[in-house]
């Protein structure tokens, strides 16, 4: 398996962060040595249990924002709404410096 790992330093230490399992956090003289904690804390937490993938069943209604789809459907304003967003993007886009 490969695990995306983040390497830090501060104050003359690295740290090894494994992106996938955020409590592991290894501190080491050199970067090696972080890594090699991390992969040791790693296989250490894996070795004790199991990677099983777990499935919900959420029924189409079950998501919070779901009350909120559609609600400018009707909405006689919207197409105004949108209009003054993109004329206003407009005007900040031309007060950048341009590059």
């Amino acid at each position: 398996m490969t695990f995306d790992v983040l390497l830090t330093q501060k104050d003359q230490k690295y740290f090894a962060h494994v992106r996938q399992w955020p409590e592991i956090v290894a501190e080491g003289e050199t970067e090696a040595k972080a890594l090699a904690q991390a992969q040791a804390d790693l296989k250490a937490l894996l070795s004790t249990g199991r990677l099983v993938q777990l499935e919900l069943d959420l029924a189409p209604g079950d998501h919070p924002w779901h009350r909120f789809a559609g609600m400018f459907a009707a909405d006689p304003d919207w197409d105004a709404f949108q209009a003054a967003i993109a004329e206003d993007r407009q005007a900040i886009d031309a007060a950048l410096p341009q590059a």
